[in-house]
């Protein structure tokens, strides 16, 4: 690699040691005693950092310094090498850029002694690499960190240097991915020092985990218990050196870290028990002490027993087998097993051979757990090694590991001299550089010594372990004999050692080895007994470290493969020592391909002391690692190398402005660019092939491109920033025009408006003027006519009587019109002065002249009475006057001769004569047109549409017909019109495009048959007749099959009763449905051509009638039974309608009337001059619903029969009627036809119909004494029920008080129950008195109009009443009356009928009514932002008052149904068409151009052919001739493009793979069989195929996964939506249907094919007849917010494809915390801070309201989703969740506040009464589910208040089970077992006079108390440490973090977050960091709700930045 770093101009030549430079390259004189000085003066300056170049020296400081701190990685963050002071930070920092600059591996090799600080500074490189590269999840990251912690644990010791000395060695390759953040690391570990467990020196100590472990056991006596733990003290192994503890270490709080460690790197509870199980085995292994039974045997001793006991049950093991393992070895010789006793020192060795197999395999087993969870997976090759390994050592007494560690450390210091120093020279020597030669130590011969066959010591150690025989004294007598020659190699001196020690002269000096053991430790030490033993063990984790039973040879093997040596010929087992060497070469194999980063680790003294520095000790170290020979190469080398191509490729750029070029020749080229800038020649050579470079010229080169560079870039963002801008202000200047244009347009339309209006308005009155003229003309002629025929009558004298009789009948009519105005006027006169301002009526002020008064003066009652009579009087003459002046018209004058000069009377008579004769000459003309039923032949139809019919239709004939082959010998057109007694054909009659529906057509004509012929049974026959009808209602396809499938079996039928069944059949389908337009003239002609005919003439005739009856829609149900039998006899349906007075009218209706019809047929026969307002009414138990005047009658009678009503059973009833023609009627059951008024236009007004004051002062009394809807006190029923006993029965008469029994005819029950006092006497008293004081004396006339009038001075008169319930919070009762009235709409209190507000038509802007659920919105127009907009109101009744508005405010007729999509409706010209089809074209070679599509296997037409649906083929056809280029149109014809019935036999587009193609053609299959097309399951998926949401579930998961897929698909699509041959065909809707799905999940990766389909949706789109243009429409509408808001993850839900088919949104409920919800409906695309805005809109919350958001319930799991989730997602997600789990719970999307932020004081708004209620009601559900800390006396005061507001004010009444129901509401569970409802009562009792709002105000306030109210609280688990509970409460607030005890109101420890560090979560585990990342504080809770935690925590940091960030803006301001 190429140098290219900057290196520190701190001094210029002459730097001088005692300047303690950072940089030991810039001293120009300078030898070992320079640079210990220069780390000296940087020593005591705390600085113990240091470059060489780019090797940093390190001197221990053994103290803690503040320079790793999050703001010192901060500071050293994409910081160059050069710019910042020496550190540690800096070397990562550097490794990383090069990382990621040069895409090559990097390394930093860390050496030294023991005890200089390797081991931190590994983790020191370790956390700055986690911290600059963290992605949105630490976890990783802390993984990686926590694997440290174990690691030491386990591995490390204190030493008599080092109190952390790593007593192994350990490579962690740091993975990275291609966005250089951390994807994971991989660890490998080398020779663990196994002789420590069994022996530690003096002052030394075993690995640290052991004392851990005891120190936390002797403070937690269940940890103790659990692994049977004891004091340090007692255990062999841990006591031998004295040493227990560490100077400033607690040990227990090392464990809690341990185990906090474990439980981020996911180690199971079960096998983490295990682990020290293990621990706590090999401790009491140690004490194991054995006794001799002979000199060839021993035994357990009297003391080992129990501890063997202790063992076994630690292990899992029996005792026997401990016994067994310890003191027995077995010999296997060709599978016979022997088993020999061990001896004593054999025993005692085998104890230490066991523990050493146990700790092996347990911390293996720690390495590889580690590795598997941080395993990088594909990232594994790129990464930056950290080499952590023990320093060289030599000690007193050294054995093999000794040889081991320093052999380690010869081979790294060869390596190191061979990359810096023999490297370095070759490239001068190569290249031909002039540099002056550096002698540097080489050890390759003692390295050779080492491990160089033949002949090395670790070659010949092998060789005796292998000998059976051989020992330590053999192994050394052999290596005297054959190394003693070698240089390095030393006998020794004293030759008495000679038989026990060797020495090696080694690069730091000479070490003398013992061999004492060295055969031993090489040896793998076979445990075959133990190891089968723990196979069996009861512990996980004692098998599972069995599994590395033979785990030398695993390593070996690893170590080849990574090293690349073989096998070799090397039988038996591998030793320790060949097996480290293969891993060292492995190591160093590894760090050649990467480049190295050194950190030179100096121990300044022995003692470990701080600020103490040994210059002896120090030199030492610096001479023996090379450093003055590092300095010197690193000052006088050229440290930068770079190809000449490389120079020039990246300093060419430098000489652009150069006006002559550079040479050819690349070096000369290099010499002129570096002359050119006058350089200095001594700092640069030009090699051969590469330049050399030192910094001081590198520097200004690098300076100069970056400057170059960076001017460059700024030109660069100058013109791309002008670009976009240019580009920006663009679309914004035509964004501007077009909302101009609009703008204009719109004001220019509605002048346009407001002119047609005032036309409109001018027009009206015009034609208003002439239609009068033209009615008084007729009134005019009409009453002479009259006049003329009374006249003729007069003159005979046999008309006289009759005369009379009618004149004295219309005089008395007359007489009593005039008594009823004067009485209603006078009435009107004297109440104006008698209703109070609330609207309640004063009757004893309005009847004070009836009522009896105190004694009068004499003549006063006379005077008073003569006054009424002249009031009266006056104003019956006055009514008569203006009725006669109506009636006197003045005669017009006769019409002028042409030609005079006419005035404007006669002008106007002139014009209104024209009229009349226009007007009786069109009569005359529609009385001659006649229809030709001659022109309109059944066969001329037959000819056209009919499908030909195979003459033989046998079951054979018939499968070959259908499998393609068409049938030679036909049946003729003529013969398929006539009868035929087969039950069966082979296809429909009619042609049909759609396969259900010819299956359909052939089913029905097979039960048609059977119904002719009088086969079947009477509840077959009804069955058949309304499936077939329903069928046709259903599918319009279909109807005409119907009809000619009936025609032809009622032809030439030779059964008379069999045609008598088929023209009844018949006849039932005309008044259902009408037949296509095509063939409605051939069925009206056939209909015309037999009503002559005497047999069914009279059906013809009937039908032909039903036929020609202008209907405005089809019938919705078949008919019932009864209209069925009616109209067999061709009688009409005969039916009873109730009036509000108690009678009834029974009529016989057709059964194509409408409502509208019957209204009509009612006023007639009651004689009802207007039915202005009038309606009928289908009442039933369950709801009253108002029939719409298009709705059939016979529709409702179907669907009573179908809901099983009494009333479809005719029942006697009492008519109207004075002369009944009907005894039976329908309707006289649960359900009924009711007449009543529903609109009141002027409900003040007094109608002059008699019939009609009537029907109203029926309804009146109804509301007031059944319907109670008015205010009426007890004084004021009274009144008005004497006024209803004189119309009901007369003059008071006291013998007759019995009919006052029934006091509820008269009284409202109400009224009755409001006096509890009176008893049925005294209520039959008052009424009767009542009677007597305001009845009697009057007539029934004058009752009804007192009646009336009173009644209608209540505000609510004329009101329509809606029982609701408001959804939502508010002020009011939220259940309530929505009264609608011709004023506007009113809430009413349904108690007191007080009106609580009201809203006038005006104020309403808008009303939607949602489909799915019981619910009306109205939206109204606020003026205020406090005002509230949005009302939903739940009621059965809804489109009731929808349609109620819309009849009294005509511009809310257009009201919404939420669910139901309005389309736009465009205009389309032939232009438009034409363009659109050039885009397809274009757009299809496109496709063929970029080689997207398959060539076509078949280029012929498919079997159906695709020209029966083109705009307009031949226009189209010369487009396309004159177009160029159409050779793709020869290969890819129209027929590839269009739908096809066929299934393909290769995909559409190139796709690569078998599989993927496979795939493709499945698809096509699925949307074959999701048309109906074809049917099966050959598609492959697994799948049933029944269920078709499943199966589009199962496709756009397809295409979500995979490009190619969804393109292809995509591409199906289009193909099978275009060209369709019937558009409204139901395969058309399905495949559109399945195009709508994928439009609002995924989009066309692939630009074109994206183009393509809006091309498709936009030809599709001008259709606007068929249902294919709205599908289209609304295809492109969710294909937009599918771009806009990107793709989904998952497919659309059941729910979703719902909605979607019926091209509707989505329709979910969002639920609160007091269990309402609110039906909402959003597009698939939509996000969760879309649907929150919508929710905070529906409920009237203001969009400001901070920190609400949306949660996923699922059961007793919770999760909040994140902004920019989608919706529809979540629904599918748990959908699918609840499908594979089979739970029966459903997803509660439920709406709440997250986020609680105090503002002034507040966490919501005060004047905001609906965030009260949600944020009151989330802290109930708090209380209850046990998410707040509370006491049981403080939970009874709060239920009390719940309790009063629930159940009401406290009394007698309310009984301990309403207590016990409260305490189950609002009790948390685990205070529900000790609560009593005699403390509930007896608290709310307390609370006496409270009112409701005050209650909860109360109970919001005592909840705002707790300190950390506003907190999320969360159940967590820890159980990593003893110091706190395992069961704890995580509180997220604004503050901070907070950890409290479990129901505990005080926190524990509190965080705020300026000291939380890292927040790190994974699947079920949340770790939070304070302080520092490395020596901070750790938590690791377990929680599933880990990610939700984090988030919170983000969220919260989030607002405090955006806070701190807005105060800084406002200083700067």
């Amino acid at each position: 690699m190429s140098w290219l770093l900057d290196r520190p101009r701190l001094v210029s030549e002459g730097a001088m040691p005692s300047d303690g430079v950072p940089d030991m390259t810039a001293i120009s004189e300078i030898d070992e005693y320079g640079i210990n000085e220069n780390l000296l003066v940087r020593y005591k300056q705390n600085k113990i950092y240091t470059y060489t170049g780019t090797i940093l020296v390190a001197v221990n400081p053994y103290k803690a310094l503040p320079i790793y701190k999050q703001d010192t990685i901060d500071t050293y963050k994409n910081k160059k090498m050069a710019d910042m002071p020496p550190h540690i930070f800096a070397t990562a920092e550097s490794a990383l850029y090069f990382l990621e600059r040069d895409d090559k591996n990097q390394s930093c090799v860390i050496s030294g002694e023991s005890g200089a600080g390797k081991t931190e500074s590994t983790k020191f490189i370790l956390q700055y690499l986690c911290t600059v590269t963290c992605s949105s999840t630490r976890w990783i990251e802390q993984q990686i960190l926590e694997a440290n912690t174990i690691l030491e644990a386990f591995g490390n010791a204190k030493t008599i240097r080092n109190d952390n000395s790593s007593r192994f060695g350990k490579f962690i390759q740091v993975c990275f991915d291609r966005r250089n953040q951390i994807s994971g690391s991989v660890i490998q570990d080398y020779l663990l020092e196994q002789s420590r467990l069994s022996f530690q020196a003096r002052d030394e100590r075993n690995y640290h985990v052991f004392y851990q472990l005891v120190a936390a056991a002797m403070k937690s006596p269940d940890l103790k218990a659990q692994f049977m733990l004891e004091p340090a003290k007692t255990f062999h192994y841990i006591n031998q050196s004295g040493c227990y503890t560490l100077e400033d270490v607690d040990d227990a709080r090392r464990f809690d870290d341990l185990r906090l460690a474990m439980q981020v790197l996911s180690i199971p509870a079960e096998l983490l028990d295990g682990i020290f199980s293990v621990l706590s085995a090999i401790l009491w292994i140690g004490n194991l002490t054995f006794e001799e039974t002979d000199k060839e045997t021993c035994k357990l001793a009297n003391n080992d027993h129990k501890i063997v006991t202790k063992i076994a049950k630690l292990l899992g093991l029996c005792e026997a087998q401990i016994a067994r393992v310890c003191t027995i070895r077995q010999i296997n010789v060709k599978g016979n097993v022997t088993n020999i006793g061990l001896k004593l020192h054999e025993a005692r060795d085998n104890r230490h051979s066991i523990t050493k197999a146990l700790y092996s395999r347990t911390f293996s087993w720690l390495v590889h757990q580690i590795n598997s969870c941080t395993n990088p997976g594909v990232d594994q090759s790129r990464f930056i090694g950290v080499l952590d390994i023990f320093g060289f050592e030599d000690f007193q007494t050294n054995s093999f590991e000794q040889l081991c560690i320093n052999y380690t450390n010869e081979k790294l210091h060869r390596f190191f001299n061979h990359y810096v120093f023999s490297l370095e020279q070759q490239s001068y020597a190569e290249e031909g550089i002039k540099y002056s030669h550096i002698k540097f130590t080489d050890n390759t011969v003692c390295l050779e010594l080492i491990e160089k066959a033949p002949k090395c010591v670790l070659k010949l150690l092998d060789e005796e372990c292998r000998f059976p025989k051989g020992s330590d004294q053999s192994f050394l007598a052999k290596q005297h004999r054959e190394l003693s020659h070698h240089p390095h190699y030393i006998k020794g001196a004293d030759k008495r050692r000679w038989g026990v020690e060797f020495g090696i002269k080694q690069y730091a000096g000479v070490v003398v080895y013992t061999v004492k053991d060295f055969l031993e430790k090489n040896k793998d030490q076979k445990q075959d007994m133990l190891f089968d033993c723990m196979e069996e063990s009861s512990i996980q984790f004692v098998k599972e470290i069995a599994k590395y039973r033979h785990l030398l040879s695993v390593s070996m093997e690893i170590a080849r493969k990574k090293a690349g040596t073989s096998a070799g010929t090397t039988k038996g087992m591998p030793t320790v020592s060949e097996t480290f060497r293969i891993q060292l070469t492995a190591l160093v194999n590894l760090l050649a391909d990467t480049t190295p980063w050194y950190v030179r680790c100096i121990k300044p003294n022995e003692g470990k002391a701080a600020n103490y520095y040994n210059d002896e000790l120090v030199i030492t170290q610096l001479r023996y690692s090379g450093m003055l020979d590092i300095v010197r190469i690193r000052k006088e080398g050229y440290p930068v190398h770079v190809s000449a191509k490389d120079f020039l490729q990246t300093y060419r750029c430098l000489t652009v402005k150069d006006p002559e070029p550079l040479p050819d020749n690349p070096k000369l080229a290099v010499r002129k660019i570096l002359k050119s800038f006058k350089l200095p020649e001594t700092e640069w050579q030009i090699g051969k092939t590469k330049v050399f470079l030192r910094n001081s010229v590198f520097d200004p080169l690098e300076e100069k491109r970056k400057a170059l560079l960076t001017e460059k870039m700024i030109v660069i963002q100058r013109v791309w920033r002008g670009y976009v801008k240019r580009k920006a202000f663009l679309q914004l200047r035509n964004a501007s025009i077009i909302i101009q244009k609009h703008i204009r347009g719109s004001r220019l339309r509605l002048l346009f408006l407001k002119q047609r209006k005032a036309s409109i308005i001018i027009q009206s009155f015009y034609r208003g003027m002439k239609a009068r003229d033209l009615a008084a003309a007729l009134r005019k002629k009409k009453e002479e006519e009259e006049f003329e025929r009374r006249r003729l009558k007069r003159i005979e004298e046999e008309t006289q009587a009759k005369l009379r009789a009618e004149k004295s009948m219309e005089e008395s009519y007359h007489s009593a019109q005039m008594e009823l105005l004067t009485l209603a006027k006078l009435a009107e006169h004297k109440s104006k002065n008698t209703t109070t301002l609330t609207g309640d009526v004063d009757l004893d002020k309005m009847f004070d002249f009836l009522a009896d008064t105190p004694k009068p003066k004499p003549g006063s009652e006379k005077s008073f009475f003569q006054q009424i009579t002249t009031d009266l009087e006056s104003m019956f003459h006055e009514t008569q006057a203006a009725m006669e002046s109506s009636k006197a018209t003045p005669k017009p004058p006769m019409p002028t001769v042409s030609g005079e000069k006419l005035t404007r009377t006669q002008r106007r008579q002139r014009r209104i004569m024209k009229k009349l004769l226009g007007v009786e000459e069109e009569q005359a003309r529609k009385g001659e047109e006649q229809f030709d039923p001659t022109a309109y032949p059944l066969l001329t139809f037959a000819e056209m549409y009919f499908n030909d019919f195979p003459r033989e239709s046998g079951t054979l004939k018939t499968l070959t017909w259908k499998k393609g082959n068409p049938p030679k010998d036909v049946i003729s057109k003529s013969g398929m019109l006539t009868f035929t007694s087969k039950g069966i054909i082979p296809t429909s009659i009619v042609h049909m495009h759609d396969p259900d529906n010819v299956n359909l057509a052939c089913s029905i004509f097979k039960d048609l048959c059977k119904y002719l012929k009088g086969d079947m049974k009477q509840e077959q026959q009804l069955l058949t007749i309304q499936s077939t009808i329903a069928y046709g209602i259903e599918r319009p396809e279909l109807r005409d099959e119907i009809f000619c499938q009936l025609i032809r079996q009622v032809t030439d039928n030779p059964k008379e009763d069999a045609v008598l069944r088929g023209w009844h059949f018949m006849t039932l389908c005309v008044l259902a449905f009408l037949p296509g337009r095509s063939f409605n003239k051939y069925l009206q002609a056939y209909f015309m051509n037999n009503i002559s005919d005497p047999v069914i003439g009279k059906y013809a005739q009937y039908s032909l009638t039903a036929l020609r009856q202008t209907r405005i829609s089809t019938r919705k149900l078949p008919p019932s039974s009864m209209e069925i039998a009616s109209v067999q006899n061709l009688n009409p349906l005969i039916c009873r309608f109730y009036f509000l007075d108690g009678k009834a009218k029974a009529m016989g209706v057709i059964p194509s009337a409408t409502a509208s019809d019957v209204i009509k047929m009612l006023a007639e026969k009651i004689e009802l001059k207007s039915t202005d307002g009038w309606a009928l009414y289908e009442v039933n138990p369950e709801r009253e619903h108002f029939i719409k005047g298009h709705e059939y009658i016979a529709d409702i009678l179907s669907q009573w029969e179908g809901d099983k009503r009494s009333s479809v059973q005719m029942t006697k009833y009492q008519t109207v009627s004075k002369l009944p023609t009907y005894t039976q009627a329908l309707g006289g059951g649960d359900s009924r036809f009711v007449f009543r008024k529903r609109v009141f236009r002027k409900p003040k007004e007094i109608p002059e119909d008699p019939v009609e004051y009537h029907l109203m002062f029926a309804q009146a009394v109804h509301s007031v004494v059944k319907l109670d809807e008015f205010p009426v006190n007890e004084s004021v029923a009274l009144q008005l029920s004497g006024l209803l006993a004189q119309v009901l029965w007369g003059n008071y008469k006291p013998s007759l008080n019995s009919r006052y029994d029934e006091i509820k005819q008269l009284l409202s029950q109400r009224v009755i129950q409001s006096n509890k006092t009176n008893t049925i006497e005294d209520w039959k008293n008052a009424i009767a008195h009542a009677h007597k004081e305001y009845g009697t004396g009057k007539t029934e006339i004058q009752a009804k109009v007192w009646y009336l009038t009173s009644v209608k001075h209540y505000p609510l008169y004329g009101s329509t009443m809606f029982h609701v319930q408001y959804k939502g919070f508010w002020s009011y009762p939220n259940s309530l009356i929505l009264a609608v009235d011709v004023q506007g709409i009113k809430f009413v209190n349904q108690k007191t009928k007080h009106i609580m507000t009201t809203y006038k038509y005006e104020k309403l802007e808008s009303l939607a009514v949602d489909i799915e659920e019981q619910a009306i919105t109205l939206n109204m127009y606020t003026d205020a932002p406090e005002e509230q907009k949005c009302f939903i109101f739940e009621t059965a009744q809804k489109e009731d008052i929808a349609n109620l508005i819309a009849s009294y405010s005509p511009s809310h007729s257009n009201w919404q149904r939420i669910g139901e999509r309005k389309t736009k409706t465009v205009h389309v010209t032939e232009k438009d068409k034409t363009k659109v089809w050039e885009e397809i074209v274009a757009g299809r070679k496109s496709l063929v151009d970029h080689k997207m599509l398959r060539r076509p296997l078949d280029s012929s037409g498919g079997f159906l052919t695709t020209t029966l649906r083109r705009y307009n083929r031949m226009k189209l056809d010369r487009l396309a001739k004159n177009k160029e280029d159409k050779d793709f149109e020869k290969v890819y014809k129209q027929s590839y493009w269009s739908y096809t019935k066929s299934m393909i036999k290769q995909p559409l587009t190139v796709i690569e793979g078998a599989e993927l193609e496979e795939t493709a053609i499945k698809m096509f299959y699925s949307l074959q069989h999701h048309a109906g097309i074809v049917s099966g399951d050959k598609s492959g998926f697994e799948v049933d195929h029944e269920d078709a949401a499943m199966l589009v579930q199962i496709v756009i998961a397809k295409c979500i996964e995979k490009e190619a897929l969804c393109n292809e698909f995509y591409l199906q699509l289009i193909k099978q939506t275009t060209d369709q041959p019937d558009p409204n065909s139901r395969i058309n809707v399905q495949n559109w249907r399945f195009l709508s799905l994928i439009c609002g999940v995924v989009v066309p990766r692939n630009k074109i094919i994206l183009n393509y389909l809006q091309t498709h949706l936009k030809r599709c789109s001008l259709d606007t007849v068929t249902e294919e243009g709205e599908y289209a429409r609304f295809c492109s509408q969710a294909l937009t917010r599918t771009l806009e808001k990107k793709n989904r993850k998952y497919p659309p839900c059941r729910q979703e494809i719902m909605c979607t088919v019926r091209r509707r949104k989505v329709h979910a409920r969002f639920h609160f915390m007091d269990g309402q919800f609110r039906a909402i409906e959003f597009d698939a695309a939509t996000t969760t801070t879309e649907v929150i805005g919508l929710v905070k809109e529906r409920i009237g919350l203001h969009q400001t309201a901070f920190g609400f958001s949306l949660f996923e319930v699922f059961g007793p799991l919770e999760r909040n989703m994140l902004a920019e989730e989608k919706v529809a997602d979540a629904l599918f997600k748990w959908e699918k969740y609840a499908r594979s789990t089979n739970s029966p719970k459903v997803l509660k999307l439920t709406f709440k506040k997250r986020l609680f932020k105090q503002f002034k004081g507040h966490f919501a708004n005060p004047s905001d009464s609906v965030e009260f209620n949600l944020l009151f009601h989330q802290a109930i559900d708090d209380v209850v589910s046990d998410r707040f800390p509370i006491t049981y006396t403080e939970v009874v005061h709060l239920a009390a208040l719940r309790a009063h507001v629930t159940l009401g004010e406290y009394s007698d009444s309310i009984t301990m089970i309403d207590y016990m129901s409260i305490i189950e509401r609002y009790f948390p569970k685990h205070l529900q077992q000790k609560a009593r409802p005699e403390d509930l009562a007896k608290r709310h009792k307390e609370l006496l006079g409270l009112s409701e709002k005050e209650a909860n105000e109360l109970y919001m306030k005592f909840i705002r108390q707790w300190p950390l109210y506003g907190s999320t609280i969360f159940d967590v688990l820890q159980g990593y440490t003893t110091t706190l509970p395992k069961n704890l409460w995580l509180a997220v607030s604004e503050n901070g973090v907070h950890i409290l005890k479990r129901r505990s109101k005080e926190p524990l420890v509190s965080y705020d977050y300026k000291s939380i560090v890292n927040y790190s979560p994974s699947l079920k585990n949340l770790m939070i960091v304070t302080e520092s990342l490395t020596r901070g504080t750790k938590f690791v809770f377990n929680t599933s709700q880990a990610s939700q935690i984090a988030h919170l925590i983000r969220d919260y940091t989030h607002i405090i930045v955006e806070k701190q960030r807005k105060v800084s803006l406002k200083r700067i301001i």
